[in-house]
């Protein structure tokens, strides 16, 4: 279960007016976006309004443990805007969380009055201080000159071969567990049905054309199952087949490494292994 965060604020002096609303819209977005907190309860009640309900005035553990307690929720967020005489204006963040013992946590930054839009800026890393998440650092800028080739190094397309060879058997396997599971319960349950079938009584002419219908489409399901379990049996195989030649080729030349085939038959197909498959058993 998710703790809940209550945010409360407070602002002194007089900050520009437009500055709070900006703020709070940006500390929001960065709680939900960076600390991952979407939904907290916010306020609508100034800060110290609410310390004097609670009948304390600091910033305390035991001053904001009574007043989570009194919203009802699990951790606070305090956002302090204050402006002095000198034309600067401060942003505070505190965040108390009441399962642990540690003392609330605080980061600030300041800005000219004039430049008050820099604190709207600088609330993802107050945040990321805030809470102890990392910045991402932004990919390095290359110093080669001479512009590189879009093609992959030999490396990177041999390792996606590799990749692609390790990924096909099991494709194949799952492909062809598929079909045989499907297969299986297509027959099973063709086979439930037509001992159903010849247990019922016909009584009317009605009856008969409904029984002859039912007993087309049990020749259909049947036919259905009796193509899918082998198939799905021949296409596992090749599945197997193909993860135990991979296995077996990891430290094997080209030269040494087994070949699959598969060779259509008039009757079905026939599995050709050329190559040695030793070193797997």
């Amino acid at each position: 279960m998710e703790a809940s965060v209550g945010v409360l604020r407070s602002a002194h002096g007089t900050p520009p007016v437009a500055l709070p609303d900006a703020i709070d819209a940006a500390l929001l977005r960065d709680l939900a976006q960076i600390a991952g907190i979407p939904n907290p309860v916010v306020s609508p009640v100034d800060y110290a309004e609410v310390q004097l309900n609670v009948g304390c005035a600091d910033e305390s553990r035991a001053c904001l443990g009574s007043i989570a307690r009194a919203a009802g929720v699990d951790a606070l967020l305090v956002r302090s805007l204050s402006a002095d005489e000198s034309g600067s204006v401060r942003l505070e963040l505190r965040y108390f969380d009441s399962a642990s013992r540690d003392e609330p946590a605080m980061v600030s930054t300041e800005a000219p009055a004039d430049a008050s839009d820099a604190l709207v800026r600088a609330m993802p890393g107050l945040v990321r201080e805030l809470f102890g998440i990392p910045a991402v650092a932004a990919p390095a800028a290359s110093n080669d000159p001479e512009p590189r080739s879009l093609a992959a190094p030999p490396a990177a397309v041999s390792g996606a071969e590799e990749d692609e060879g390790s990924i096909g058997p099991w494709l194949v396997i799952g492909a062809g567990a598929a079909a045989l599971t499907t297969g299986i319960i297509v027959g099973a349950m063709a086979a439930d049905d037509f001992s159903l079938w010849k247990k019922r009584l016909i009584q009317s002419t009605v009856q008969a054309d409904q029984a002859n219908a039912d007993y087309d489409d049990l020749k259909d399901r049947a036919l259905v199952a009796n193509v899918l379990m082998p198939v799905g049996a021949v296409v596992l195989a090749l599945g197997a087949t193909w993860l135990v030649i991979d296995l077996a080729g990891d430290d094997a030349s080209s030269e040494e490494r087994a070949t699959l085939a598969l060779e259509p038959r008039p009757d079905g197909a026939f599995l050709r292994v050329r190559g040695p498959l030793g070193g797997v058993f």
